[in-house]
């Protein structure tokens, strides 16, 4: 490929003129292309230069090295020096070799324009023939010396390489940016600028950068890049919207201002650290990203080269994501990178290596993700927020492991015992020590304590957890916890199963604890996942509580006559929330035995179920008797009349052969049992001792013996008895009772005032209002049996229950629409002897 040519300087009198003029053209140049590079080409030298340079001087002059878009999209690579007189001896003479690169067409080698600096081909003066010698290529000096110079000089502009790296990115991404503008002392130092520019550049934005090394006029100039003397500076200043201004021939450069592009910053420390063919790998793995600014830092960091703290966040986040577009080792050394704390750097936050490291588990080597697991987990152990990551087998490699075991065993063990550590942190902390193997067995006795303690102050959910995993991970922690509940089961079981059940702790087989394992079995029986609610709302179990007994004391897997104290533990909590019925009571008599019961000390639960049984318990009564019968010697003093006076009851009630009954008393020994018994026992035997007396089978003197009493309970329980429906029913319906009750009724007046207030109500509001409904022959058969029971009674009550008034005349009414025979006699006035009663003596007309 022969480059197009041109060569421009001053030239004596020919066919194309004098002065200033192209004196050699390759063919085929285009006019309009001569005629733009003509006004690009032109050379001013620089202010304070002499006029008449020697030699030496003409040597200092700098150099015009320029590539620039041309209008109709081709490029025109220059280079223009100032070369003193001209053939005329007039001075300011310069000549200019320039080289046509049509659109589309690149420099040989597909190299940037920048590449032609220094080469040889390009000539200071214009060829002899006037034919410009063909040009295939430029000679460059070996890539090692070149970038090697680069490096040096990137190093000494270290101050300004961000800020120049961010406009060149904003050259790229944003059409008409500000034209960067460079001010040094030497064009060769601009030319190094953009060799740097190209080195950083995506090479398709390198290859079509245009530049100039020299200018007097910036403000002229229509390259992207514009080197010029630090006087010419001035021109351009103060229009940061047109011009983007860095003086760097300053020997002491003021503080470099803020670039927030991290891309800039990270490819500046990348320079300044002389690692520039990190930028090869970084666009490699970086795919169709042009400033990849974390790929550039990952390797960065891998090569122990310090970065901006968010150009660290930047290769994490991109690891996060493309950790497999890097080899192992080139991964390993990041990881370690970015464990170290540089000095004055901070730390990067444990949350964000711990999602870098989420990132990678289980794709990577755990040997490769060491650091990071070891990293984190030193924070763990020094700070209390930092949580702590997965440890699989293997996460923790030697050296790591004894590492840490020697940095950190002794504070984690100080920090595990120290009771304000809370135990979800405990639970990491102990995990870390079974890491680490750094003895932590010996902290199982306090820790257990602990635990124990928690486990009873209403743990919140997040220590209940923690609570569960270390008694799930911990064999002798979990044991020895145990074995602290087993004694509390065995004082507290239904708080230990409450607790049991609220906390969830995981237990498991943990030997010889029966009362743990009975709360345990409590717990789940009654946690709200079991059987169904019964017809009353309560679970099924409820109504089955004997069987649920015999259940927890299987579970014990002891026998309960060998350890009687099982048998409290099962007792307590199957009724926890109650007192054993009076034939429950009765069954753990039958089945245990006094002894048994007495040594577990359920003893007094089942004189409880007698004494304190609801009035609807029937069982009560006959549970008395028992427990009068199997333990006498039992029964403690202050319980002793209440369960005699039960016992009495179950007699009266069960008509069972007590010589006590048949000796009569009832009523005397009734309120002699009754100074010290409860109310509902009194109430009890009160009730018994009137269905008794109410009943037709009563001992002769029995209600006398009441009547005389004037005892108020008494007295009132009897009324309340004859008040009921039933017997209300069995008056109507049965004539023998109804006389009874009369004659009862009307006995032993005047035997005390309340009785005869309590008779007097009853024949008033009980039986009057029975008999008035009853028909005649209904009447005729109570008389008849009133008379069979105390003859002179009989026409008492015939007076007696002969209606009056209003009344009278009712009752006649009814009578009369009644199926029923009329009654004896008319009124108050009794039909002559002899006389068969008609209608007309009951009222009729």
């Amino acid at each position: 490929m022969n480059l197009p040519q041109m060569h421009y300087t001053s030239a004596p009198p020919g066919p194309d003129g004098s002065g200033f003029r192209f004196t050699a053209v390759s063919p085929g140049v285009p006019s309009s292309v001569l005629r733009e590079a003509e006004q690009l080409v032109g050379y001013e030298p620089p202010r304070d230069a002499p006029s008449r340079p020697t030699d030496e001087e003409l040597s200092l002059f700098p150099a015009m090295f320029s590539y620039t878009r041309l209008s109709d999209g081709s490029g025109l690579l220059s280079r223009t020096v100032y070369t003193g007189a001209d053939y005329s001896g007039r001075w300011g003479n310069f000549h200019a070799h320039a080289v046509h690169v049509t659109d589309g067409d690149r420099l040989p080698g597909g190299r940037a324009p920048i590449a032609a600096w220094d080469a040889p081909q390009w000539a200071d003066r214009t060829p002899d023939d006037r034919t410009p010698p063909p040009i295939e290529s430029f000679t460059s000096p070996p890539f090692s010396e070149i970038i090697r110079e680069v490096q040096a000089f990137a190093a000494a502009r270290e101050p300004w390489l961000a800020p120049v790296f961010a406009d060149l990115r904003r050259l790229v991404e944003t059409p008409h940016s500000p034209q960067i503008v460079l001010a040094e002392t030497d064009t060769r130092r601009i030319a190094l600028w953009v060799m740097l520019a190209n080195a950083v550049l995506p090479r398709e934005a390198s290859r079509t950068l245009t530049f100039t090394t020299y200018t007097r006029r910036p403000q002229q100039a229509r390259q992207q890049i514009i080197g010029v003397l630090p006087e010419d500076v001035r021109s351009v200043a103060g229009q940061p919207h047109r011009y983007s201004v860095h003086d760097c021939s300053d020997r002491t450069p003021p503080a470099p201002p803020v670039v927030p592009d991290v891309w800039a910053r990270t490819a500046a420390a990348v320079w300044a650290a002389g690692a520039h063919e990190l930028f090869t790998e970084a666009r490699r793995v970086a795919g169709p990203e042009q400033f990849p600014a974390g790929p550039l830092a990952v390797l960065a960091l891998a090569h122990g080269l310090a970065v901006p703290e968010d150009a660290r966040a930047e290769a994490l986040m991109w690891v996060n994501d493309h950790h497999g577009l890097l080899p192992e080792p080139t991964l390993a050394s990041f990881l370690k990178a970015v464990c170290v704390v540089g000095p004055g750097a901070p730390e990067l936050p444990s949350g964000v290596l711990a999602e870098l490291l989420d990132s990678l588990h289980g794709h990577v080597p755990a040997l490769l993700t060491a650091p990071l697991t070891a990293r984190l987990v030193s924070r763990a152990v020094r700070e209390e927020g930092t949580a702590l990551p997965p440890l699989p087998p293997g996460a923790l490699p030697e050296p790591y492991r004894s590492d840490l075991a020697a940095e950190s065993g002794e504070a984690l063990l100080d920090t595990v015992r120290d009771p304000r550590t809370p135990l979800p942190r405990v639970h990491a902390l102990l995990r870390v020590a079974r890491a680490l193997d750094v003895g932590y067995e010996t902290l199982a006795f306090d820790l257990a304590k602990r635990v124990h303690d928690t486990l009873f102050a209403a743990p919140d959910a997040a220590t209940a957890e923690a609570l569960r995993e270390i008694l799930h991970e911990w064999d002798s922690l979990r044991e020895t916890v145990a074995a602290r509940l087993e004694t509390r089961a065995a004082d507290e079981p239904q708080r230990v199963a409450a607790v049991l059940r609220e906390t969830r702790p995981v237990l498991g087989d943990t030997g010889n604890v029966p009362h743990l394992r009975m709360c345990a079995a409590a717990a789940e029986r009654t946690r709200g996942t079991g059987a169904s609610p019964g017809p009353d709302g309560d679970p099924a179990w409820f109504r089955e509580r004997i069987p649920e007994a015999h259940r927890l004391l299987r579970i014990a897997g002891v026998s309960h006559l060998d350890h009687p104290l099982v048998l409290r533990t099962a007792v307590a909590l199957v009724w926890d929330d109650r007192t054993p019925t009076a034939a429950e009571a009765a069954q753990l008599l039958n089945e245990n035995g006094v002894g048994a019961h007495l040594t577990a000390g359920t003893w007094d639960l089942l004189v409880s179920a007698a004494i304190e049984a609801p009035a609807d318990d029937a069982g009560a009564p006959h549970l008395a008797a028992r427990l009068l019968s199997a333990g006498p010697d039992a029964v403690s003093r202050s319980v002793r009349e209440s369960l005699h006076l039960l016992a009495f009851v179950d007699a009266l009630e069960t008509r069972e052969a007590d010589a006590t009954v048949a000796q009569g008393g009832w009523t005397a020994r009734v309120q002699a049992l009754s100074h010290s018994a409860p109310a509902n026992v009194r109430d009890r035997a009160a009730a018994a001792l009137a269905q008794r007396l109410l009943g037709p089978d009563r001992p002769s003197g029995q209600l006398g013996e009441l009547a005389r009493s004037d005892d108020g309970e008494l007295m009132e329980a009897y009324a309340n008895a004859a008040r009921t429906p039933v017997m209300r029913d069995v008056l109507r319906r049965v004539p023998a009772r109804t006389a009874d009750c009369y004659v009862a009724w009307t006995a032993h007046v005047k035997a005390s005032p309340r009785w005869d207030l309590t008779r007097r109500t009853l024949l008033d509001e009980v039986l009057r209002p029975v008999v008035q409904e009853m028909a005649d022959v209904e009447l005729r058969a109570v008389e008849h049996a009133i008379a069979e029971l105390s003859a002179g009674r009989a026409a008492a009550f015939q007076e007696w229950s002969r209606p009056t008034g209003a009344l009278r005349r009712f009752f006649g009414k009814r009578a009369r629409g009644s199926s029923m025979p009329d009654v004896a006699w008319k009124g108050d006035v009794q039909p002559p002897p002899g006389r068969k009663p008609d209608r007309r003596d009951r009222g009729g007309r």
